[in-house]
């Protein structure tokens, strides 16, 4: 194989630059991740400086060199986005590969073929049930009892077929949310109407958990902190408007189950009184279904979990303390443990950390605070709920951002200090110590053996004339 830094076509590089930076904003990439990705593949194939700009739904390639009369500027708007994480995986995985040289221009075109054609990593009966599975996790995680998760995972699997339909079809994302959250909310109501002893708000939560984009939310806040204003503004006002597809699907299902004598609301606190380990047991459920959801490849997803169990529990924990810490200091304090451990395992599987930090923070998503707000009575409760989840979402991008530049610090100060200064004492006791041994060791076999260390000392004096110690002749 040549070396992928010898070949040069301009075109084919832009085109494969684009393909992958397409593949991976289409899929749930952040907007730096994949202007680093096209720079990185723009360069090793011999196209150095080349400009990216990635906004929220379109990206813009340009190469001007010098030399050339004509510079080349490629544009591509994506309309499709959702998370598939198994395709960002696989996008961000040939990025390493060209990288490192391990890919040429060709076998990067065929890689992209391969990838634009690839399947869910899961079966077609597990992608079906793990968004209801991660919908009853949740209704246990904020203390719904058995019964709840029960009738959330009977509610979420009803609803399934009619979502998958929508995805399939060319209705815009605002009107599926607002079919499927108000499906939920009448389904909830049904059931709270056969008279099943069920808390009916909370399993109304858990339903519409699903829905909410507190991901959109948390991303744009994450994009602004990294500078990239217009695709963070974009991602935040998606946010509002899917916030307000799910209000209005709910207000409509809330209205009509009003008629019934049936009155439902949003509750995010249950009668069950889990112990610390059983949240994080039911939190490790629902952050893995939908790990597994958006495709986090398999190998990934126990962490995913593990990790959103453990930053759930660090919530609890901080919560517990009470008047000592706020629920504001709760929420960054496990932010920022996600966004370090998030970040460690991205850079030990030499992937996006995404694939862990998205599915973690799933218990922590200020989507129901957005509902809340547009589902009030007055402008004043309003504005205070939404400004209210503004301040979450933007609590848990600080912290995830944070752990990134606690991760990025710790190895900047262990390769620019820790292992110069390792380098430099363990090189000064190789040349003040062990050097100085060995020519003290080799000295001394030389004295001993003359023959065999070192050459025997020749005798001053001339041939024939022998002495000895003092001096005196002998005939």
């Amino acid at each position: 194989m040549s070396e992928p830094s010898l070949e040069r076509d301009d075109s084919r590089v832009l085109l494969v630059a684009m393909r992958t930076a397409v593949a991976m904003l289409g899929s749930g990439a952040q907007s730096d991740d994949v202007e680093a990705a096209i720079e990185t593949i723009a360069g090793v194939y011999g196209m150095a400086g080349v400009q990216a700009s990635v906004t929220f739904s379109g990206i813009s390639i340009s190469y001007d060199p010098k030399e050339l009369d004509h510079p080349t500027t490629v544009l591509h708007i994506v309309r499709e986005r959702r998370s598939d994480f198994a395709r960002l995986a696989t996008a961000s995985g040939l990025v390493r590969r060209i990288r490192v040289g391990e890919c040429s221009l060709a076998d990067a075109e065929r890689a992209l073929d391969e990838l634009e054609q690839q399947a869910s990593p899961y079966p077609q009966l597990t992608s079906f049930i793990a968004p209801a599975v991660s919908a009853a996790g949740a209704t246990l995680v904020f203390g719904g009892n058995v019964l709840d998760g029960a009738a959330t995972l009977a509610i979420a699997l009803a609803v399934q077929p009619v979502l998958e339909r929508l995805d399939r079809s060319s209705l815009p994302p605002f009107f599926r949310l607002v079919v499927g959250a108000a499906t939920s909310t009448l389904l909830v109501a049904m059931l709270v109407g056969l008279g099943l002893p069920i808390v009916g708000g909370l399993v109304l939560t858990g339903s519409l958990l699903r829905f909410l984009p507190g991901y959109a939310l948390v991303s744009g806040f994450r994009d602004l902190i990294d500078q990239s204003i217009i695709s963070g503004s974009a991602r935040l006002a998606e946010a509002l408007l899917l916030g307000a597809g799910v209000a209005l699907g709910t207000a409509v299902g809330l209205a009509v189950a009003a008629t019934f004598e049936i009155h439902l609301a949003i509750v995010t606190v249950g009668r069950a009184d889990w112990s610390t380990a059983a949240a994080g047991i039911a939190a490790f459920i629902a952050v893995g279904a939908f790990a597994v959801q958006l495709g986090v490849p398999r190998n990934a997803v126990a962490q995913a979990a593990l990790l959103g169990a453990t930053a759930w529990v660090v919530f609890i924990g901080f919560a517990d303390i009470g008047v000592v810490v706020e629920p504001v200091a709760a929420t960054l304090g496990s932010a920022i443990v996600i966004g370090i451990v998030g970040r460690m395992l991205a850079r030990h599987a030499h992937a996006p950390a995404a694939l862990w930090v998205v599915p973690a923070i799933l218990p922590l998503l200020p989507g129901l605070q957005l509902v809340q707000a547009l589902l009030a009575d007055s402008d004043a409760a309003r504005i205070s709920g939404l400004v209210g989840a503004a301040a979450t979402a933007f609590l848990i991008g600080t912290g995830v951002a944070m752990g990134d530049i606690v991760v990025s610090t710790v190895r900047g100060v262990r390769d620019t200090v820790v292992a110069p200064a390792v380098d430099a004492v363990a090189g000064g006791v190789d040349v003040l110590i062990v050097s100085r041994v060995g020519r003290a060791v080799e000295q001394a076999r030389g004295s001993r053996s003359p023959g065999r260390g070192s050459p025997p000392t020749p005798d001053p004096r001339p041939a024939g004339v022998q002495g000895d110690a003092g001096g005196q002749d002998h005939q």
